[in-house]
């Protein structure tokens, strides 16, 4: 009996936090929303895995989740008729809590159990701070809790309440098109357009690659997408082979980045994408000659750490040995500038390593 009130007193809380996040997941798909990414816990993860066409991970320590829909395809242009379904969406972590909440007073009625008094506080502590309008930190980010989502929803316009998804991505197009580029008008200020984007970065970071091309291409033939963000599109898919190693998209990469280039050949984002690409393909002068530019002091760290690492790649495939090693050196140099590259730039040096050992 004591290793079952133990086991209760350290599950419960974990339990809590699933319902909280399956009942934003139901509420999602109640009013027609596509849920795509479910995150239940924190810390390190204990189980991954696809669930009901979402995305489901569970971390090992409880009291933290996340739950990521796209809108529906119909009626999400109009932000007043998706204000209710909004609303209903935010507030179905608290709604499926208390039902939590409910069986754990009739439990404690029914049998008297002083572990329902400790099973009702958690689920009322749940319930109060999500309702708290403030930010939380998730994941390493900040996000607004249900509550502050929902205050927002009522009180604000639909650039207001999303102004930080086009802002994100208004940077990122920024990058690529300059001062070319609408700051007002990213993807003709088409939500949908950014949420589809939101959902195939997400299956990317899941390794669903497929399911990702699918969702870019779809982009591609959008009418609102202009032919910089068409680019900058085109650039996503093309980076699968490089910043995933995903050798199976390098035919697909070769048109990809090629149109890129077409779209916006001033951008060097496009130069050293269609440059990588081009070593992958084996035609190192021409890629050499791409990346090489992109290695100034000038150029951002970013472009110099990949431009690097595939010079290196190339002198190695061409035996020079040594010129090979020193362009590894200052892949590694200036990839230290670079903290958000981490993860995809130590896939490229270790497939770098394996070639210069």
């Amino acid at each position: 009996m004591t290793i079952i009130v133990i086991l209760s007193l350290l599950v419960w809380p974990y339990l809590s936090t699933f319902c909280h996040e399956l009942g934003h997941f139901v509420c999602a798909r109640l009013i027609g929303m596509s849920p795509h990414l479910m995150n239940v816990g924190r810390g390190f993860g204990i189980f991954r895995k696809r669930f009901f066409g979402a995305q489901l991970e569970l971390g090992i320590l409880p009291f933290c989740g996340l739950t990521s829909a796209y809108y529906p395809d119909t009626g999400w242009s109009k932000f007043e008729d998706l204000r209710p379904k909004l609303v209903f969406y935010y507030i179905g972590g608290c709604l499926a809590n208390s039902v939590l909440l409910v069986f754990s007073i009739s439990m404690l009625a029914y049998s008297g159990f002083p572990i329902f008094l400790y099973f009702i506080f958690i689920d009322v502590v749940m319930i109060i701070t999500t309702l708290i309008p403030t930010d939380v930190h998730l994941y390493g980010m900040v996000f607004p809790s249900d509550g502050k989502r929902i205050f927002l929803i009522l009180t604000q316009d639909n650039q207001q309440y999303h102004k930080e998804l086009f802002a994100r991505y208004r940077d990122a197009i920024t990058r690529i098109a300059g001062d070319r580029v609408d700051p007002k008008m990213i993807f003709n200020n088409d939500l949908r357009i950014l949420l589809l984007l939101g959902k195939a970065e997400t299956e990317l970071a899941y390794r669903n690659f497929d399911e990702a091309v699918i969702l870019l291409n779809r982009l591609l033939n959008d009418e609102n997408v202009a032919d910089s963000e068409r680019a900058y599109i085109l650039d996503i898919l093309a980076s699968i082979v490089i910043n995933h190693r995903q050798k199976q998209y390098l035919t697909q990469a070769d048109d990809w980045s090629r149109e890129a280039l077409r779209l916006a050949g001033n951008s060097k984002t496009i130069q050293g994408t269609r440059g990588a690409i081009l070593i992958e393909l084996g035609e190192y002068e021409e890629g050499m000659r791409m990346l090489l530019q992109l290695t100034e002091p000038n150029n951002d760290p970013l472009d110099i750490a990949i431009s690097s690492c595939y010079l290196a790649k190339a002198e190695h495939r061409l035996g020079n040995g040594e010129q090979a090693w020193n362009w590894f050196k200052l892949a590694e140099k200036t990839g230290k500038q670079v903290p958000e590259l981490s993860e995809m730039f130590d896939r490229v040096k270790q497939e770098l390593r394996e070639l210069l050992n």
